[in-house]
C-alpha cells in the first residue's frame, strides 16, 4: 500500500513538473519594440539636375539644367511645412535662322538661368514624402543676333512666380532622392532699351539628391 502510494505521489509530481516547464516554453512573446520614429524635420542641402521647355511668344525653347538647393522642413505628426530656395545654370533655348534683305542673319533666345523661393507643405508616410510647392520665380534670358558677322545681345531678368509638386525618398538617414515637376510664371522684360519681350511660361522636370543635417 505504501509503495502504490508513494508511486502515484511520485507520478503526479513528474507531471506537475512537465506540465509547468510545457507552459513555461508555450507563454506569449512580450511586445516587439517599437520601430524608431523617422523625421523630416531639419535643414538640408543638395544639388539637381532635368530637362526645361517653353512655346510662350510663339518659340520652341528646351534644354537642360542643372544647379543646386538648401531648405528647411519642419514635421508635425504626418504633415510636413518647410521652405526651399534654389539655383541653375541652364541652356533651354532656341536659335533661328533666315534671311534678311538678302543677308543671312541668326537669332537666338535662351533662358540660362533659374530661381525659386518656395513654400513645401507636403504629406509623409515615414520616409516618403508627397508635396505641393509655390512661391517666387526668376529666369535669366539672353537674346542676340547676328548678321555680317556682327553679334548684337542683350539679357535681362524675368520675374514672377514658381509652383509645382514632388515626391522625395530618404532612402538612408540622412540622404534623400527627389523628383520634382515645376513651373515658372515669368513677367516680360524689355531687350535693347525698347523690345518688350512678352511674358516667359517654363515648365521643368527634375531629380535631385538632399544631405539632411540632423
Amino acid at each position: 500500500m505504501k509503495r502504490t502510494l508513494l508511486g502515484s505521489i511520485v507520478t503526479i509530481a513528474i507531471l506537475a513538473a512537465a506540465n509547468a516547464a510545457l507552459g513555461a516554453d508555450m507563454r506569449m512573446p512580450g511586445p516587439l519594440p517599437a520601430a524608431p520614429f523617422f523625421s523630416w524635420t531639419g535643414l538640408y542641402m543638395g544639388v539637381h539636375g532635368g530637362y526645361g521647355w517653353s512655346t510662350s511668344q510663339g518659340l520652341d525653347l528646351k534644354g537642360g539644367f542643372g544647379g543646386g538647393q538648401i531648405g528647411y522642413n519642419f514635421q508635425m505628426n504626418n504633415f510636413v511645412f518647410g521652405i526651399e530656395g534654389d539655383v541653375a545654370g541652364a541652356d533651354i533655348s532656341q536659335s533661328v535662322n533666315g534671311i534678311a534683305f538678302g543677308v543671312p542673319v541668326s537669332a537666338k533666345f535662351s533662358n540660362d538661368t533659374l530661381a525659386s523661393l518656395r513654400g513645401r507643405f507636403g504629406v509623409t508616410f515615414s520616409n516618403v514624402l508627397v508635396y505641393g510647392t509655390a512661391g517666387g520665380g526668376w529666369g535669366h534670358g539672353k537674346l542676340s543676333g547676328t548678321a555680317l558677322g556682327l553679334t548684337v545681345s542683350d539679357e535681362q531678368w524675368h520675374a514672377g512666380w514658381s509652383a509645382g509638386a514632388g515626391l522625395e525618398w530618404a532612402f538612408m538617414p540622412n540622404w534623400s532622392a527627389k523628383f520634382e515637376y515645376l513651373h515658372y510664371g515669368l513677367g516680360s522684360a524689355t531687350y535693347f532699351n525698347g523690345g518688350n519681350f512678352g511674358n516667359l511660361d517654363v515648365d521643368t522636370v527634375k531629380v535631385g539628391v538632399n544631405y539632411r543635417f540632423q
